[in-house]
């Protein structure tokens, strides 16, 4: 018989939600880990799934695998040294994807392991290191698949998704299990939750446009419902800012769901206007009771435009030294989570040399006292009255005058963006 030819096995959008849904619950490693032995392989368009903890102290690797996956090899498997020969053990170790992509492969690098993986109908593997933003290494996961793998582009970005998705919320329950034992251990873990785990700890620099961010809780709230992302996609950078109604536990892990999906949808299709209509039909089925607003704006250095659609979030604030103005409001303006067969709408913007634009959540504009409105008139004075524009000095201006203005009764985010 002919060798059945290698694919790239196609993957259905809701898969990923209900992984990003999964993970953003987790309250613990081993929730983690079921979270993504049940639910990985459908997200990856895979047979089989399973996570890798990595015990530094003891340099012993244990393992959860999916429900599928045979019960032999299952228990052979659940724990092992991390000098062993296996795929797990060297994604760890070297940092990098390992990818199989036919049992051939397998055989070929790891003989010992080929009677196995036949036993478990697997015809291709592939194993990510799952690493902490400063380099650490928390683990792995593993997925198989029944045909051959080709292993493309397109394939490769949604592991590589999958795997960032799974690093942060392993490396957010590492934490949260760390400080569950400490005084007023809620509060502090649920500040770590969102400032370390949810929230980009590092953003991307490119040679034409300078980034900074933001990011203050409310006062009586450890954590609430905002956020902010950045991240390059086809054609230029993706710029993200949202809010979830509400605040506490409930209001950050919805959030952590549509940041996840943000990222999800925009890989597959970076169009702002798309990624807000998927996201607002996938918010209204899975999260019925739930409403936030988000802008997705993407830059594209080489038309030197920004593309920019908004689901009912405050408007754009455009800052240059001789006019400071706010970019008119894109149509289709509707909040996320009301209407599921709402389409928004985008619109496309020059950028000349040398102006700003500061994306913000309602919290820096409105006050128990001051209307949005009027807020957002009070910031425009102020900002238009500062002799720096770059990022982070209109971040930290900002802040420090909404703090002197009022007191904070809701979360603030910031991400100001610069065309250098």
């Amino acid at each position: 018989m002919p060798e059945e030819a290698p694919v790239d096995t196609p993957v259905d959008e809701e898969d990923t939600w209900r992984l990003a849904t999964a993970l953003s619950g987790a309250a613990s490693s081993e929730d983690v880990a079921l979270a993504l032995a049940e639910e990985g392989a459908a997200a990856a368009g895979a047979s089989f799934s399973n996570m890798a903890m990595l015990e530094a102290e003891t340099n012993r690797v244990r393992v959860v695998h999916g429900s599928v996956l045979n019960r032999r090899i299952a228990a052979r498997w659940a724990e092992f040294d991390l000098n062993d020969q296996t795929p797990l053990c060297e994604a760890m170790l070297s940092g990098r994807a390992v990818l199989l992509p036919s049992a051939e492969a397998v055989g070929e690098r790891y003989p010992n392991l080929l009677a196995e993986t036949v036993a478990a109908s697997l015809s291709a593997t592939a194993s990510l290191p799952l690493r902490t933003p400063g380099g650490g290494c928390l683990g792995a996961i593993g997925f198989g698949w029944r045909r051959p793998q080709a292993f493309g582009p397109k394939q490769i970005r949604r592991l590589d998704l999958i795997a960032y998705m799974a690093a942060q919320a392993l490396d957010r329950a590492l934490l949260y299990e760390r400080e569950r034992g400490r005084p007023s251990a809620r509060e502090q873990a649920e500040a770590h939750l969102l400032q370390e785990a949810f929230l980009p700890r590092v953003l991307p620099q490119t040679g034409s446009l300078g980034l900074a961010a933001a990011y203050l809780p409310a006062r009586d709230a450890a954590m609430g419902g905002d956020w902010y992302d950045a991240f390059p996609v086809d054609g230029g950078l993706c710029l993200v800012i949202g809010d979830v109604a509400g605040h506490g536990l409930r209001s950050a892990a919805v959030m952590a769901q549509l940041r996840n999906a943000v990222r999800a949808y925009a890989d597959e299709d970076p169009s702002p206007e798309r990624v807000l209509t998927r996201l607002n039909r996938m918010l209204c089925r899975l999260e019925p009771d739930e409403t936030a607003t988000a802008i997705v704006a993407v830059w594209n250095a080489e038309a030197g435009t920004i593309v920019r659609s908004n689901a009912g979030h405050p408007p754009v604030l455009r800052c240059r030294v001789e006019k400071t103005d706010y970019l008119p409001a894109t149509g289709g303006r509707l909040v996320l989570g009301v209407d599921p067969d709402w389409v928004y709408r985008a619109e496309t913007k020059v950028l000349r040399e040398g102006t700003t634009l500061l994306f913000y959540t309602d919290g820096l504009v409105e006050t128990r006292d001051r209307s949005i409105e009027e807020g957002m008139e009070d910031l425009r004075m102020f900002v238009g009255g500062l002799p720096d524009l770059a990022p982070q000095a209109l971040c930290d201006r900002v802040l420090e005058w909404r703090l002197g203005a009022a007191r904070r009764e809701d979360d603030m985010c910031l991400l100001a963006a610069r065309l250098t």
